[in-house]
């Protein structure tokens, strides 16, 4: 939780009562499943001059709020944990993108997870230059110098997403994690149980970046991409040509080979699901096949094979 963040200035009441909703649809959403970590002392931050969080949230002070937003938000404020703040090197002070912020202890300790390889999310309230991987940096207190660190800020809960999905590279996740993690990536996804990266034809690190990239697309645009178009292939190929990857249905040739399309078909949790839609990442190898979204799936999306090749 960026807790410098919080800034009231110049905000009417019912501005600042819109942001606060915003702000708690936005933890709410977090929370649900997971934790969302404060500063014991976030509600000491100067949210207007000579006024701190408590004074308005609590005290129900100058700027006024609508007070359901306002109690609202301090009911999940109050649910959320604390960090440690008895590690050892948080710095006292940051610079974000190159200014210098007072009392972002959150944004510090964000920055010292990252020093040791495990990337924090951020949490802000309606600052919106503050959204995405942006340099922070900081003083090590080992060598005295100041390091930076890109941290993840998000203003809502669907930006959780690509946090995630840049975590398979900054964190280097490795093949044992890698299934695990893409359930919390792609969630409208459904990964069968036999896919492995050992059947494309090259190795893990080779392909990680690239599945990744297949996966984001295919969750995030793929179902979209045929409603708009009627399911007309051409169309949602085309479409989906647009973010650099290969996506496309069997050719009529292949679908005329009923053994050829069998290999498309994937048994999960007692159901056959053809996979016949795939990401190519070369023209003659490794694929990635998928199927249509699945009211069995609740509408979701099979990532059945990854193959270096099928039969066609």
């Amino acid at each position: 939780m960026d807790e410098s963040s919080f800034d009231f200035r110049g905000l009417a009441e019912e501005r600042l009562t819109d942001l606060l909703n915003d702000f708690s649809d936005a933890l709410e959403a977090l929370t649900e499943g997971r934790s969302v970590a404060v500063s014991p002392y976030w509600i000491e931050v100067e949210c207007v001059e000579g006024r701190e969080l408590y004074d308005v949230l609590y005290e129900g002070e100058a700027p006024k709020v609508g007070r359901d937003a306002r109690l609202r938000m301090v009911r999940l404020m109050d649910r959320c944990p604390s960090w440690d703040t008895d590690l050892s090197g948080l710095p006292d002070q940051v610079e974000v993108g190159g200014t210098v912020q007072d009392l972002a202890l959150s944004v510090g300790y964000a920055w010292w997870q990252t020093r040791q390889r495990h990337h924090v999310g951020c949490l802000v309230f309606a600052f919106p230059d503050r959204r995405g991987w942006l340099p922070v940096s900081a003083c090590d207190e080992s060598t005295g110098e100041s390091m930076t660190e890109r941290v993840f800020f998000l203003g809502d809960a669907p930006a959780l997403l690509e946090f995630r999905r840049a975590l398979f590279a900054r964190e280097g996740v490795t093949e044992p994690d890698f299934f695990d993690r893409a359930r919390e990536a792609f969630p409208e996804l459904i990964f069968a149980s036999s896919l492995s990266f050992r059947k494309f034809d090259g190795s893990y690190s080779e392909m990680r970046d690239w599945v990744v990239c297949v996966l984001s697309v295919v969750h995030d645009h793929f179902a979209d991409a045929l409603t708009r178009h009627a399911g007309q292939p051409h169309a949602v190929q085309a479409e989906l040509g647009h973010f650099g990857l290969d996506l496309s249905p069997e050719s009529p040739n292949t679908r005329s080979k009923s053994g050829a399309m069998k290999q498309r078909d994937v048994k999960h949790d007692g159901e056959i699901y053809r996979c016949e839609w795939h990401g190519k990442k070369e023209r003659h190898r490794n694929r990635v096949h998928f199927s249509l979204p699945d009211p069995r799936l609740d509408g979701r999306i099979l990532i059945g094979i990854f193959v270096d090749h099928l039969d066609t």
